[in-house]
């Protein structure tokens, strides 16, 4: 009985936004409580949620612009994987120190067109912090496409940030960028 509940929970997860919601804090938490370990080995941990969460495609997609759908199939899939491990590397980066933080998922899914907008908040010692998510059915089940800290777009300031990538090199330049940005990181 037990392994049935463990095989069906990703399952149910995914059809769930504010379960898969759950799933990510939980990691995150986990991470957390690891401690100042290597960078390396929390984005090890946090790569595989973030690949099972997040429309990590329909996020490259929205950064990038319109470029997106004229880039050979090699260059989005190498920026997809690029994508994962930048956000992985962020997560690790953000979320290195446990402290008692704890995340509340508001079980309240709102509807927004074809989205779902999942509320959480990140509970501290002296302070609390709005994340939403905003999430897409990937036919897989719900992905995150866009987060909202303190009601800043992720994918807004991404696009902004990588414009002047985009713009000069493609999606392969910005491939290239973030895994560079992050090899710098993770050699540290």
């Amino acid at each position: 009985m037990l392994l049935l509940a463990i095989v069906a929970t990703p399952a149910v997860a995914a059809s769930d936004p504010a379960a898969q919601i759950g799933a990510l804090d939980d990691a995150l938490v986990a991470a957390m409580k690891t401690g100042k370990t290597q960078l390396s080995a929390r984005v090890a941990k946090l790569q595989p949620v973030v690949k099972a969460t997040h429309d990590m495609a329909a996020m490259a997609g929205l950064v990038v612009g319109p470029a997106w759908a004229a880039a050979p199939v090699t260059d989005r899939t190498a920026l997809v994987e690029a994508f994962a491990r930048h956000s992985a590397v962020a997560y690790a980066e953000n979320f290195n120190n446990y402290g008692g933080e704890r995340f509340t998922v508001d079980p309240k899914v709102e509807t927004r067109g074809p989205d779902r907008l999942v509320r959480t908040t990140i509970i501290g010692k002296d302070s609390k912090t709005a994340l939403n998510y905003r999430m897409r059915d990937a036919g897989s089940g719900w992905k995150i496409v866009d987060i909202y800290a303190d009601g800043i777009s992720q994918v807004a300031t991404q696009r902004a940030e990588f414009a002047s990538t985009v713009k000069a090199s493609g999606v392969a330049g910005l491939a290239k960028r973030l895994n560079a940005l992050d090899e710098a990181k993770l050699k540290k």
